[in-house]
């Protein structure tokens, strides 16, 4: 028997998931002090339990995740900064403009590609019996915890 969507046994929607990461959140619980700086975060969330690196090599998704809305970012700022200077575009000025999000866009998303790229990993991996405190299992938690308390 297959494990139900995270979203359906945690009780929340995937854009839920999603937008408790993007604001360094723990997708499952909602807890905060996942980021405990910058650069680094808890390995389990101190709320839920649930372990942050479900899989060896997890890592790579946040990495990917951050280069595609880095480069989204300053690719939209190259693209409406050319689109502004019509008809008299100057290279080495949009250059310049988009070297801003392309310099500190990867530092400014780290925490929430972190978080967002668990949301995505768990909808697209459902939780399995043990990963998080069954109190916030919503649609079985007598799966998690069989005397049912």
């Amino acid at each position: 028997m297959t494990d139900p969507a995270t979203a359906v046994q945690i009780g929340v929607t995937p854009t839920r998931m999603l937008m408790r990461g993007l604001v360094h959140r723990c997708p499952v619980c909602g807890g905060r002090g996942v980021i405990q700086r910058w650069f680094s975060m808890s390995e389990r969330c101190p709320t839920c339990d649930l372990l942050y690196e479900r899989v060896e090599g997890q890592v790579i998704g946040y990495i990917g995740l951050n280069i595609i809305v880095v480069f989204t970012v300053t690719f939209l700022t190259l693209f409406i900064g050319a689109v502004i200077m019509v008809p008299d575009i100057q290279p080495k000025l949009l250059v310049a403009i988009a070297l801003v999000p392309a310099a500190i866009g990867p530092i400014l998303f780290l925490p929430s590609s972190r978080m967002m790229w668990n949301a995505i990993d768990l909808i697209l991996r459902p939780l399995r019996p043990g990963e998080v405190d069954p109190r916030y299992v919503v649609t079985d938690p007598g799966r998690d915890h069989p005397t049912g308390g």
